[in-house]
C-alpha cells in the first residue's frame, strides 16, 4: 500500500465524507468529481535550476504547510556509510553561516581543524591523548560561539507548530505548518539550509544518533527483531540495512563524508518544495524562486541498486533474548504501481485489518495463541517490498503454535478465498482509516512531494486509490495464491532466554 508514501488525497475525503456508508462502487464514481475539482487547483511549476514546486490553495484559513522532500533515504546507502540520510537531517537543524553562530569565521576554522583530526583518527575514534586534548578544547570554544537552537526558535517566534523531519527507505522530508503572514520567513528559512548548511554540532549530533539506536533497536526487542527480519529477507538489496544505521557505520561517519553526500543528493532535481493552505500562486512563485531558485543545480541523481532476485525457499531467524515471544511473517511481494500492490493491501486488511478478520478470530478469539495481530507492509516503497503480519504470542503457548494457527488460516483462505462483504468493509475501512490525515494541510503537502518524486506524478495516491475501488474478489483469491506462499516468505521469532536455573 501507499501507506509509507502518500496519504490518500481528497478524492477519498470527499467520497467518504458526502456518503460513508454508500457502496465502494459509488464512492469511486464520487471520488472521479472529487479528484477533478482538486487538479483544477493543484499548480506544478518547475524552477530554472529544476526545482519542482507543487501549491495548492486550499481553505479560508490564513495558514499554510511547507514541504520540502529529497529523494534520499536507507535505499541509497553502501555498507560503510548507513545512517548517512537520517544523520544529515539532524545536521539540517543546526543551521547556517548566519544562522547557529555569533562568529562563523572563527568557527569555520575550529570545524575545519576538527575535520583535521578526525581524517588522522578513524573518525574521531582513535585521539591520541594529545589529539584528545586539542578536540576537547576546540569543543570548549565553539561552545562559545554556537547559538544552540537557533534555527528551530526562529520558527517558534514566528508561530511554527508540528515542525519535523522524518527518514525512510527513500525519502528525507522536512515540513512544518505556519501562519500565513510567515511564508517569505519560511522560503529563505528552508533554502538558507540547503544553500548553506554547517556542520556544526556534528560529532555530538552523531553520539545521539547512536543512543537513539541502542534505544530504538539495541535495547527493544522488536527493532531488534525487525532488523534481524529485514537483514534476512533481503540478501543484496539495501532494504536489509536499517535506516539509522548500523553502528559501525554511524562511528565512521564524519562532518566531511556528510557534506560530500549533501552535494550528490541535495541538488534541485532530486527535491519538490510543495505548499498546501492559503497560497496564491501568481503573488507567491516570485518569492518562491527568490530563494529557492538560488539552488545550484547539480548532476542528476544515477541509482545502480541491485535486484534481490527471487527467493527459492523459506527462511528463518530466532533472537533469543529475556523478552516477551513474538513472530513476524513476511511475504515477498510487488511495490506500486505493480497492478497486483492494491489488491495485496486490500487481501492484507481483509486478514488482518480488525477484530473480525480471519487471523483474529483464529488466532486471538478461538484458539487464543496470541494476543494482538498486525499487518504492514515495507521497508519502503520503491522497490519490490515485503507483506508482514505479525502476532504477540500469548503465554504458556510458543511462536511455533501461533505459526502453526497462522498457516491453518492462510491455507484456507487460499482455498476458499474473500467473501463479497470482507472486501466492500475492506475497501471502506481503508479510506476511513486515512479520513483524520488527510484533514490535514502537512499530509497532503508530504503526499504530493512524495508522489511526484517516486512516480513522476503527484496523483499518485488518487490512482492507488481509484485501482483499490475495482479490486474484486477473484483478484484477492488470485494474490492470495500467488504471494502467500511459503518459499516466498521470511520467518522472524523472538524465544524468551531460559532464565538461569530453569527446566
Amino acid at each position: 500500500m501507499l501507506r509509507r508514501l502518500a496519504l490518500l488525497t481528497l478524492a477519498a475525503v470527499a467520497t467518504f465524507v458526502s456518503s460513508p456508508t454508500a457502496p465502494v462502487s459509488a464512492q469511486s464514481s464520487a471520488s472521479t468529481g472529487a479528484l477533478a475539482e482538486m487538479a483544477a487547483k493543484v499548480r506544478m511549476f518547475t524552477l530554472d535550476n529544476g526545482l519542482r514546486v507543487i501549491l495548492y490553495d486550499r481553505g479560508e484559513a490564513p495558514v499554510f504547510a511547507g514541504a520540502v522532500v529529497v529523494r534520499v533515504g536507507g535505499s541509497d546507502e553502501v555498507v560503510g556509510e548507513t545512517g548517512i540520510s537520517h544523520l544529515f537531517e539532524h545536521m539540517a537543524f543546526k543551521g547556517s553561516s548566519d544562522v547557529g553562530t555569533n562568529n562563523y569565521s572563527r568557527e569555520r576554522r575550529l570545524l575545519a581543524r576538527l575535520e583535521e583530526l578526525a581524517a588522522e583518527s578513524n573518525a574521531a575514534q582513535d585521539l591520541s591523548p594529545e589529539q584528545k586534548k586539542e578536540w576537547d578544547e576546540i569543543h570548549e570554544e565553539l561552545r562559545e560561539l554556537w547559538i544552540s537552537d537557533d534555527f528551530t526558535r526562529r520558527y517558534d517566534k514566528q508561530g511554527a507548530t508540528g515542525q519535523n523531519a522524518t527518514t525512510d527507505k527513500e525519502f528525507t522530508k522536512y515540513f512544518v505548518n505556519l501562519p500565513r503572514s510567515a511564508f517569505e520567513f519560511w522560503c529563505e528559512m528552508e533554502s538558507e539550509r540547503l544553500v548553506d548548511p554547517v556542520m556544526r554540532q556534528f560529532y555530538q549530533e552523531r553520539d545521539v544518533v547512536l543512543e537513539e539506536r541502542r534505544m530504538r533497536f539495541e535495547d527493544d526487542p522488536g527493532g531488534r527483531l525487525y532488523e534481524l527480519l529485514l537483514g534476512v529477507a533481503y540478501q543484496r538489496h539495501p532494504y536489509r540495512a536499517p535506516v539509522i544505521g548500523y553502528e559501525r557505520d554511524i562511528r565512521s561517519l564524519t562532518a566531511t563524508r556528510l557534506e560530500a553526500f549533501r552535494k550528490r543528493y541535495y541538488v534541485p532535481s532530486n527535491m519538490v518544495v510543495s505548499i498546501v493552505g492559503k497560497i496564491n500562486p501568481e503573488r507567491d512563485m516570485p518569492v518562491i524562486e527568490k530563494y529557492f531558485g538560488r539552488i545550484p543545480a547539480g548532476p542528476a541523481v544515477v541509482r545502480n541498486i541491485d535486484s534481490e532476485g527471487p527467493q527459492q525457499g523459506e527462511r528463518r531467524v530466532t533472537l533469543r533474548m529475556a523478552a516477551s515471544p513474538e513472530l513476524i511473517v513476511a511475504y515477498r511481494k510487488p511495490n506500486y504501481p505493480d497492478p497486483d500492490d492494491a489488491p495485496i493491501s486490500v487481501m492484507a486488511e481483509i486478514l488482518a485489518g480488525s477484530k473480525i478478520s480471519p487471523l483474529y478470530s483464529e488466532l486471538v478469539k478461538r484458539r487464543q495463541v496470541a494476543t494482538a495481530i498486525g499487518n504492514d507492509e515495507g521497508p519502503g516503497t520503491a522497490y519490490p517490498n515485503l507483506l508482514m503480519f505479525s502476532a504477540s504470542v500469548k503465554a504458556p503457548h510458543s511462536p511455533d503454535d501461533v505459526l502453526h494457527a497462522f498457516d491453518s488460516v492462510i491455507t484456507r483462505f487460499k482455498r476458499s478465498g474473500a467473501t463479497a462483504a470482507q472486501l466492500e468493509v475492506a475497501k471502506r475501512a481503508i479510506g476511513v482509516a486515512y479520513l483524520g490525515h488527510l484533514q490535514s494541510n502537512q499530509s497532503l503537502a508530504l503526499d504530493f512531494a512524495s508522489s511526484e518524486l517516486e512516480y513522476g506524478t503527484w496523483k499518485a495516491s488518487v490512482d492507488w486509490y481509484e485501482a483499490m475501488s475495482k479490486v474484486t474478489v477473484p483478484d484477492i483469491k488470485r494474490v492470495a495464491e500467488k504471494y502467500l506462499s511459503s518459499d516466498s516468505r521470511t520467518i522472524a521469532v523472538i524465544e524468551p532466554e531460559k532464565q538461569e536455573g530453569a527446566r
